[in-house]
């Protein structure tokens, strides 16, 4: 009956996403990482190599993510049903991994449970797949990074524990080794994953007295080599990429930005509503240094009790914190929300191992199944409303600025593609000063005012000959705006909410794009 009613839930809760599948494309899925990436689009096969030479957009390098757009090109064309396609197949693996994973550590860390593990782990599949906060990464193309990462990772993982209850075999490791690998090119963020790997085989050390502990120690070491060799990589890459910016407003700003980042991470996967594209992390009260520091003594005490205990929970609280620390802006990189629901996508098996072993200590089915149906049927309510606001982009960016219009990312998603538009640039002014930073503020003025002038200007050419006089307007509106960023990007230095690089990225990017229909009109207007 366990069985048969987890399966079941386990389908139902994959059919919430499948309307997924004839959704629009959003935001970065047509700018910069799939339709409108010359390498994706066009590389023929035999320099799939390149694909490891060099990024292939203009932020990360991630092959194994970028290849997998190429081969949605050669199978589906620009249909966006085959990108959404093969993101949900990359959903479906990563349920399927984390299934394996939760049977493999219940074999290691609850052995008494030998006979229920598959079971077990299809009730922690449903509660894995059901989460709300999957929504973002199995809807957005451009988060396909997420699944992939995620999934891999739960393999590397599934691999290593059935390693460790095995003797510890060269072979696991290795494939773990490779695996972890793999998971670190589809995101950075994979990285993260060797610090889970790492409390399993400390918890596991004293189990298996016979194996050497030069074995342990070697598979132990590889996994860390492999970590430290993508870390390398990708911070090479940050400095030329832009990804990673400079940002030192200090100390206590830097802790207390961890601390409310924490924070919401930890609120949006334990209470996933409201579920939006940003999260304000500043619009938390002083509280978030209470509940971030309950988050750190919970971790503590989870690798406390796996040192003396075999249970699951510790390794679910494990599973669900590790992912944050490169999330935590310690070392800041460019990001459009600081909190984002993609950001917890394997946080939520954490929370889903946890789970399960409140069930297994239920034992009685009747009992799992009333727990999983109480848990269950919430959260597909919210994932289903969820998945219906991502269909359109216009309908998601009017959502988050009626959840938060003085959020400063809801107020450039409502100026730029709305309000300019429709040329509404009175409008787009008196949004544009709601912008807490001045210097965010000042920026969108400047882009507002140029695209004035460039309407102007298009005018003025389509009636006739345009007057010098409006392409002097529009250059100078176009100065005024360089100006603006220019001083934008000094103030990050010690901006403590870094999310507002994004802003002046995008008002960057919306600058070349506009002018570029506008080419050579500025030609004898000096750049300074």
């Amino acid at each position: 009956m366990l069985r048969t009613t987890a399966a079941l839930l386990l389908g139902c809760s994959f059919c919430l996403f499948l309307p997924t599948l004839f959704h629009n494309l959003f935001a970065d899925d047509d700018i910069y990482l799939a339709f409108t990436n010359r390498m994706v689009r066009h590389l023929p096969w035999t320099d799939l190599y390149l694909f490891l030479l060099k990024p292939a957009n203009a932020w990360e390098f991630l092959p194994l993510r970028d290849f997998g757009y190429w081969l949605d090109f050669r199978l589906f064309g620009d249909d966006p049903f085959g990108f959404h396609f093969s993101n949900l197949a990359w959903y479906g693996l990563s349920a399927a991994a984390f299934w394996w994973l939760i049977k493999e550590l219940i074999l290691l860390f609850r052995p008494a449970w030998t006979g229920q593990a598959s079971v077990l782990a299809l009730c922690g599949s449903v509660l894995f797949v059901v989460h709300p906060a999957h929504v973002e990464a199995a809807a957005w193309v451009a988060s396909r990074k997420d699944l992939m990462a995620g999934a891999i990772g739960f393999l590397a993982a599934a691999t290593l524990a059935r390693g460790l209850r095995t003797g510890w075999p060269y072979r696991y490791g290795l494939s773990a080794a490779v695996l972890l690998l793999l998971a670190c090119f589809s995101k950075a963020a994979g990285m993260a994953q060797v610090l889970f790997l790492t409390t399993l085989i400390v918890a596991a050390w004293r189990q298996d007295p016979e194996v050497a502990t030069e074995r342990k120690i070697a598979t132990l070491m590889l996994l860390w080599v492999v970590v430290v060799f993508a870390a390398i990589v990708h911070m090479k890459v940050a400095e030329t990429t832009g990804i990673r910016i400079e940002n030192h407003p200090g100390g206590m700003a830097v802790f207390d930005r961890a601390s409310r980042i924490f924070s919401m991470l930890g609120g949006l996967l334990l209470l996933p509503h409201p579920m939006g594209l940003y999260h304000d992390v500043y619009r938390m009260g002083e509280w978030h240094w209470l509940t971030s520091m309950a988050g750190v003594l919970l971790t503590l005490l989870a690798l406390a009790v796996l040192c003396v205990r075999r249970v699951l929970w510790p390794l679910g609280v494990v599973l669900a914190v590790v992912p944050w620390a490169v999330y935590l802006q310690l070392i800041p990189f460019t990001t459009w929300s600081m909190a984002s629901e993609r950001f917890l996508f394997v946080s939520v098996g954490g929370l889903a191992i946890v789970l399960v072993d409140v069930m297994g200590c239920l034992a009685q089915p009747r009992r799992i199944i009333a727990l999983l149906l109480m848990i269950s049927v919430p959260m597909a309510l919210i994932t289903w409303k969820r998945v219906g606001e991502w269909e359109l982009g216009t309908t998601l960016r009017a959502l988050e600025y009626e959840r938060q219009p003085e959020f400063h990312n809801a107020i450039r998603d409502q100026i730029l593609p709305v309000l300019l538009s429709k040329q509404q640039y009175l409008e787009a002014e008196t949004l544009a000063r709601r912008v807490h930073r001045g210097y965010g503020a000042a920026a969108l003025l400047a882009l507002v005012h140029a695209e004035s002038a460039f309407t102007e200007w298009d005018k003025s050419r389509a009636a006739g000959p345009p007057t010098p006089a409006s392409g002097l307007t529009y250059c100078l509106a176009m100065t005024s705006v360089r100006h603006a960023l220019s001083v934008g990007y000094a103030q990050i230095l010690g901006e403590p909410d870094v999310s507002y690089n994004n802003l002046l990225r995008s008002i960057e990017r919306q600058t070349k794009i506009r002018f570029g229909y506008a080419p050579g009109i500025c030609g004898a207007i000096p750049a300074t």
